[in-house]
């Protein structure tokens, strides 16, 4: 089945009101929250919007492959494959900080095309892809053209405990060389860098849901989204991750964390 760009997007789009209300419907309330075996933590608001997910997916496109962070992987070598995390940040749900999101992508032959970020309790969605452009709410962003120096810059990661021991003090060095750094921002920060907001992102230990759908979108913007090594992200990568509005700046990070 041919598929245009906008007919996919126009799905996620969907998809993300329908987990905006039950974000929106479930914050201040009581909900169930268990450990995972890694030990991080999960509700049953995850679930039941990535179930609703996987069945509206099944309805709409059934040929589609689906990899989510409750229910794993499923014909994850199809032409299409869609990458949901539900809940991003579900930390910051159960503690009532409101940068937690939904995180929607979609994939064509492992490529990111389509991606979703939808921050429910600010009211504030980034989402486009490929040859669509990218919008926050309705209104499309402009790539950010005007380049600071990398002492100017603005960085942010989601926690200093994301990166081993080993690498902690060489992140913790980089801190020292930018502006300033901000923390706990979970994928609210990859909004704030599409809207020119923050410059560089820079994490660790993150899977494909919690990073494929920013990737249409960063690069949609003429942005650079990498790993560690500057190789492209896919599904099996190792889930060391920069995001840069500039490639010098993206290429400084990169030397940087050779070289301390």
């Amino acid at each position: 089945m041919k598929l245009n760009h906008s007919d996919l997007l126009k799905f996620a789009l969907n998809f993300a009101d329908e987990s905006k209300k039950i974000l929106q419907k479930n914050y201040f309330k009581t909900f169930n929250i268990e450990e995972k075996n890694d030990g991080s933590l999960v509700t049953n608001i995850d679930k039941e919007i990535e179930e609703k997910f996987r069945k509206l997916l099944k309805k709409k496109f059934p040929e589609h492959g689906v990899i989510g962070e409750e229910f794993g992987y499923e014909r994850e070598n199809n032409e299409y494959v869609w990458i949901l995390d539900p809940l991003d940040g579900t930390h910051s749900f159960i503690a009532g900080k409101p940068l937690f999101g939904t995180l929607i992508c979609c994939m064509k032959n492992n490529k990111p095309i389509i991606g979703v970020i939808d921050i429910p309790i600010l009211n504030q969605r980034w989402s486009g892809g490929e040859k669509l452009g990218v919008k926050l709410n309705n209104i499309k962003c402009k790539r950010v053209l005007k380049k600071k120096k990398f002492s100017q810059t603005i960085m942010a990661s989601t926690s200093l405990l994301m990166f081993d021991e080993k690498r902690r003090s060489t992140i913790t060095d980089i801190y020292k060389k930018v502006k300033f750094p901000i923390f706990g921002t979970d994928c609210y920060a990859y909004g704030l860098l599409l809207s020119g907001k923050i410059d560089i992102i820079i994490e660790a230990n993150m899977k494909p849901w919690d990073y494929m759908a920013q990737v249409a979108l960063v690069q949609e913007l003429g942005g650079k989204m990498t790993d560690w090594n500057e190789e492209n992200l896919g599904i099996n990568s190792d889930g060391k991750i920069i995001a840069s509005n500039f490639s010098n700046h993206h290429k400084e990070i990169i030397n940087l964390i050779k070289t301390l």
